[in-house]
């Protein structure tokens, strides 16, 4: 399987992204990119695409990594449309492209016996189980403003997106038994969240004691159940409020609170903002739903970093 490790001494340079949805038949058109790397979020599949030699197929809740100079197309078409998120940065430091079996990667990721704590390595194609937390993050980047002033913040979101793929990848490849238990217990809340749900009710369901569970819970997460469920009702409601049109009122009672204003009070808390005031900062995104990739300029400040790596890679060719 590819690898590419990032380093993140310094933050990666974002450059463009968006969401792409199509309700039709439709086929990804073929694409080159220069210098920067494009992450592929998929929201609906499957997506058919060939990057190189290499033919993949992106399922709902899976991330695929296209490298730069590389052509990647659609080599089939997908009947019923598809809806994905897109984004393209550029790394500051060198990216470690490299294929290895998935478990000796897991294994030494989980011992850094490189010695290295600011690098991310991800495969070329990998699961997301925390796929809503990282959708928010998304919505982030690609609402935050278009001044010159906030091009450093969605570096700097960009870099933490990687990070926040990087744990979930390697947490989901953990054999400990503790930790198999509280990944059960996460995917069982998700599946059961409601409005009567409490500390009580998951320790009957998973058949733990209830001290037992608040304990290893808060030790493998840093968050007491109870923290934890509030975080699904409040990332399910962020989703609702950037991705649909429903009224604040409709969104409190689907993220599984009782009362529309205990609902605010606590979004306003964990957020720092009202879900009217969330709504607007994060819903304006790029959405293209009649091609992808739109030609959009490179910034000035990203243009030299395009230079070096076309140069860089040039050497590399020349040098092999």
């Amino acid at each position: 399987m590819k690898f590419y490790s990032f380093v993140l001494a310094k933050p990666v340079l974002y450059y463009m992204g968006g969401e792409f949805k199509v309700n039709e038949s439709w086929q990804h058109r073929a694409l080159f990119h220069k210098g920067d790397y494009e992450i592929i979020f998929c929201n609906r599949g499957p997506i058919y695409l060939q990057v190189g030699d290499d033919k993949y197929i992106l399922n709902k809740n899976q991330v695929l990594i296209v490298p730069p100079f590389t052509h990647y197309f659609g080599y089939r078409k997908n009947p019923s449309g598809a809806d994905f998120y897109w984004l393209h940065f550029f790394p500051q430091e060198k990216v470690s492209e490299f294929d290895a079996k998935e478990s000796d990667v897991i294994s030494r990721l989980k011992t850094n016996t490189s010695g290295k704590h600011d690098d991310v390595t991800l495969p070329i194609i990998f699961d997301l189980p925390d796929y809503e937390d990282a959708v928010v993050t998304i919505h982030k980047i690609l609402a935050a403003k278009k001044k010159i002033t906030y091009m450093e913040k969605r570096d700097f979101l960009t870099s933490a997106l990687l990070i926040e793929l990087f744990d979930s990848y390697v947490n989901q490849h953990n054999p400990n038994e503790e930790n198999a238990k509280i990944d059960y217990i996460k995917e069982w809340i998700r599946a059961h969240m409601s409005n009567k749900i409490n500390v009580e009710v998951v320790a009957n369901s998973v058949n733990l004691n209830r001290d037992y569970l608040t304990r290893i819970f808060k030790k493998q997460t840093g968050m007491t159940i109870l923290q934890y469920i509030n975080k699904q009702r409040i990332d399910v409601a962020s989703l609702l409020l950037v991705r649909t049109e429903m009224s604040i009122k409709e969104i409190a009672y689907s993220s599984y609170f009782t009362n529309p204003k205990v609902f605010m009070r606590r979004f306003k808390k964990d957020t720092g903002l009202s879900p009217s005031e969330y709504r607007g900062l994060y819903s304006n995104i790029h959405l293209n739903n009649t091609h992808v990739d739109p030609f959009i300029p490179v910034p000035s400040r990203i243009a030299d970093s395009i230079n070096e790596s076309v140069d860089a890679r040039l050497e590399d060719n020349l040098t092999s």
